[in-house]
């Protein structure tokens, strides 16, 4: 008796969540949004994505004055600032993960069936469940009522992503010898993927409206790198200025080819420490020649491959410059958000 009670109560639940999947009173269609695109509706700000690796995840390092933690200020109430950082990452890594990274397009859904491809009764028990979490924003007061702030509505809608970061290439560019090494031509060609993936209207993840700015990845210190490294066991030093040199120029080449914005923070440190390196060369004092044990490259890196508050500070005023340069509607007094907070 006790199997087919048990038996019952998942045919019932079944049914109502079915029933939910196809109520129009449940599945939300606002702002022209399919009724069957389960795109999770929380009242979001739109976003900025800065998908790279260490030098990213860093970014966050507000003791290191970390360049998202700028950026985030830089919107804040106006955008979110999401730090999709991963330490170690390559290109290739990168595109293994992107997926889960990248959102996916509105209406990439097949039949009512979420992107996971769940479908049949475990589908629809799924979606049920997806809908049920829908109708709890939709009465929820942070989504229907006023936001206490000035008595406006919080943008009870879904967030798009308006800016895509790409800054790879610091671990792409390691010696051979090491795993995280990606050969030239692959990295070009990962990055072009990467782009492609938010650029091609065949892809899940095609998002014609986002905006996208690739980073070289920065100049190297050889000594400092390499000093940093053999205290962890290392018995080479990985990283070398004049290799990452030339990853630096392959993301140029992707960017100038693909018309897309870029900084080129490979040239912007490297040439600063050059023109340091003039100023002491011509300094009579021996002592301040001591001091210069690194290059210089210390001036803007913690340990000769990731960047020092000046380096984070550099990148952040290079970001800002180049962002309303071309997209002066990005700037903070333009983001449509703002209009919340007249």
């Amino acid at each position: 008796m006790l199997p087919v009670f048990v038996f019952g109560l998942v045919v019932l639940n079944f049914v109502a969540f079915s029933s939910l999947a196809n109520s129009n009173d449940v599945v939300l269609a606002e702002n022209g949004y399919e009724a069957n695109d389960y795109s999770y509706r929380y009242p979001m700000y739109d976003v900025t994505l800065a998908f790279g690796d260490s030098i990213t995840q860093l970014g966050y390092e507000h003791e290191n004055s970390g360049w998202v933690t700028h950026l985030s200020n830089r919107y804040v109430r106006n955008m979110d600032v999401l730090n999709r950082g991963f330490s170690a990452f390559s290109t290739r890594r990168a595109k293994d993960i992107a997926h889960v990274v990248f959102p996916v397009r509105k209406g990439a859904y097949a039949n009512g069936s979420p992107v996971d491809g769940s479908s049949g009764w475990f589908g629809w028990l799924t979606n049920g469940a997806r809908n049920i979490k829908q109708k709890v924003f939709k009465d929820d007061s942070l989504a229907t009522n006023n936001w206490p702030e000035n008595k406006r509505p919080f943008p009870a809608r879904r967030s798009k992503v308006q800016l895509c970061i790409l800054f790879f290439g610091a671990n792409d560019a390691a010696d051979p010898r090491d795993y995280r090494h990606i050969p030239l031509a692959e990295y070009s060609l990962n990055l072009r993927y990467l782009i492609n993936m938010l650029r091609n209207p065949a892809s899940m993840y095609y998002a014609p409206e986002t905006r996208i700015l690739i980073i070289t990845p920065p100049a190297v210190g050889d000594k400092m790198s390499k000093e940093t490294f053999m205290k962890y066991g290392w018995t080479y030093g990985p990283h070398k200025n004049v290799v990452t040199k030339k990853y630096a120029e392959a993301a140029v080449d992707v960017a100038k080819d693909l018309d897309m914005p870029y900084v080129d923070m490979w040239t912007a440190i490297e040439s600063r420490v050059q023109e340091s390196r003039k100023h002491l060369a011509a300094e009579p004092s021996l002592e301040s020649r001591k001091d210069n044990r690194y290059d210089g490259y210390d001036e803007f890196l913690i340990d000769g491959l990731h960047l020092n508050s000046k380096g984070n500070e550099l990148l952040y005023n290079l970001l800002v410059e180049t962002i309303d340069k071309n997209w002066p509607e990005l700037h903070p007094r333009h983001v449509t958000t703002s209009d919340y907070y007249e």
